[in-house]
């Protein structure tokens, strides 16, 4: 999985503008939240997953809100970060994206081939993100990654576990995608189902308050 940092001072003023409208929590009453998705049509994607136990970054380090992501609040845990190649990267912080598994065969910044036509629990199936972190092209502490995922040769998502599983097994590592922007209380069709055993979560911080 590719790393994220804490971005620039560039990106965090389009983080406070963003989460001024939308919340720290990706709240969908802001202007962050875009058009009813019958006005977008899917596109092509791809995504890997973070924020596994024992992973080094998580959702609650994000750069749009560098605190602790409550579960029950707007889209909780089902969140992400967007390649700061796409061009709806500047002022992302905050929107919301819905997200299905694409059974295709496609390829990673080198030109690696990634057959994943049989990754798919239900290609139909969908959840809603929120983007709370920010993917970067150019990250030296762990160039190779960020550059295989990150750097524009197809949009890219790095999105939480607990989105990942429930449309593909985190086996795969990396799975195709379709994405639409939508508004933060979107409810898809066709909801991908939680999972049997899904990955433990993150307790809050102790000091940590319930908004």
């Amino acid at each position: 999985m590719p790393l994220r940092l804490h971005w620039s001072l560039l990106l965090a003023a389009a983080a406070l503008g963003a989460l001024a409208g939308a919340g720290a929590q990706g709240d969908a009453s802001g202007d962050a939240a875009s058009p009813s998705p019958a006005l977008n049509a899917w596109r092509p994607g791809r995504g890997t997953y973070y924020s596994a136990p024992g992973d080094t970054w998580t959702i609650h380090d994000g750069s749009c809100t560098h605190q602790y992501i409550w579960p029950d609040i707007g889209t909780g845990w089902d969140a992400g970060a967007m390649d700061d190649q796409n061009p709806e990267f500047i002022g992302s912080c905050g929107r919301c994206y819905e997200i299905k598994c694409n059974p295709v065969k496609f390829t990673d910044g080198y030109g690696a081939a990634l057959d994943r036509t049989s990754a798919c629990y239900d290609p139909d199936a969908s959840v809603v993100i929120t983007i709370v972190d920010a993917c970067p092209c150019n990250y030296a502490g762990n160039y190779y990654s960020n550059k295989r995922w990150c750097c524009g040769d197809m949009d890219h998502f790095d999105i939480s576990v607990w989105a990942f599983e429930r449309l593909a097994s985190t086996k795969w590592g990396v799975i195709a995608l379709q994405y639409r922007p939508v508004s933060c209380d979107y409810k898809p069709a066709k909801p991908a189902p939680q999972i049997a055993k899904p990955t433990p979560g993150i307790p809050p911080p102790q000091a940590a308050k319930h908004p």
